[in-house]
């Protein structure tokens, strides 16, 4: 997607962080910017941040709440019309390790990550690929989603390596209708992810959200430049996007060490061979129509 002026964006957890970054540079870009975020005082922080625009609209939201991730695609298209970019941006975290989290603990993750851009496809797609006008849609994901991380870590990194999953297929399912997928993977920024999960978890168990358990990450990367690099990508119809350059050694280390494992010597049914070929043909034939998306536009 080259041509973002006077199109609509709709943005979850954009009133900060990475989020806010993608609205500044849409806005930059002449596009509608609609954000969704679960607290009133965020929303007015972010509308103060980026100034007065009749191009910019808050909707208060909760988005593992999915009638209310319906009645905001229906208030997104009352205000502004088609929606052409969709950013599946929010995202919790908890402290718990892995091997002693509860289910209330996978529960409010999974329900967020996982479930929150689950919610925002569902809720979202149908308009984007009826109005045939193309468009793109960014998940975030993490290098979380990309790499093995410590055990307190560990169900943020399950719902990550989830929607990268969900991302690369998605890429491939959308080309037909002129729809881009991209999947952010971002390591540090500076964002309220750290207290995201305290926030959500306050919210719904009537504590007192506006309460900062935590600092903001302050050494991360500014979210303006991510949000930045978010629209480049987009631009080019750049299938992962990767911000932080300092994580090549491990992620080659990663995949090296499972490309290791893999049999060097082995039989096949033919009925598999076959098999495998027609999906890796299938899988080839729709990955060169995803990446040729926007070239004719260039």
């Amino acid at each position: 997607m080259r041509d973002f002026a006077g199109k609509t964006a709709f943005i979850t957890g954009g009133a900060s962080g990475i989020g806010l970054g993608m609205a500044r540079a849409f806005l930059a870009r002449g596009m509608k910017v609609v954000i969704g975020d679960l607290l009133q005082a965020h929303l007015d922080e972010a509308r103060g941040a980026l100034g007065s625009s009749n191009r910019l609209h808050c909707i208060r939201l909760d988005v593992s709440d999915r009638a209310a991730m319906n009645a905001a695609a229906r208030e997104t298209a009352e205000v502004f019309g088609n929606v052409h970019l969709l950013c599946n941006n929010v995202g919790v975290s908890q402290r718990n390790a892995i091997d002693e989290a509860s289910y209330a603990d996978w529960d409010y993750v999974l329900n967020v990550n996982l479930g929150g851009t689950v919610a925002g496809l569902v809720e979202f797609l149908p308009g984007m690929k009826a109005h045939g006008e193309g468009g793109h849609v960014v998940n975030t994901s993490s290098m979380a989603g990309m790499i093995p991380v410590p055990s307190f870590a560990g169900i943020y990194a399950t719902s990550k390596f989830a929607v990268r999953g969900m991302s690369d297929a998605l890429r491939l399912a959308l080309a037909p209708y002129g729809i881009g997928v991209s999947v952010l993977c971002p390591g540090l920024v500076r964002t309220r992810a750290m207290t995201a999960g305290d926030l959500y978890r306050g919210e719904h168990e009537h504590a007192d959200p506006t309460v900062e358990l935590r600092d903001t990450v302050d050494g991360g990367m500014d979210p303006a430049a991510v949000g930045e690099e978010v629209a480049r990508a987009i631009e080019a119809n750049r299938a992962y996007i990767f911000p932080h350059g300092e994580f090549v050694p491990e992620v080659k280390a990663y995949f090296d060490e499972m490309l290791a494992a893999f049999p060097t010597e082995f039989e096949m049914d033919e009925r598999r061979r076959t098999g495998e070929e027609r999906r890796a043909k299938m899988t080839a034939e729709a990955k060169a129509l995803a990446d040729a998306l926007g070239k004719e536009e260039a």
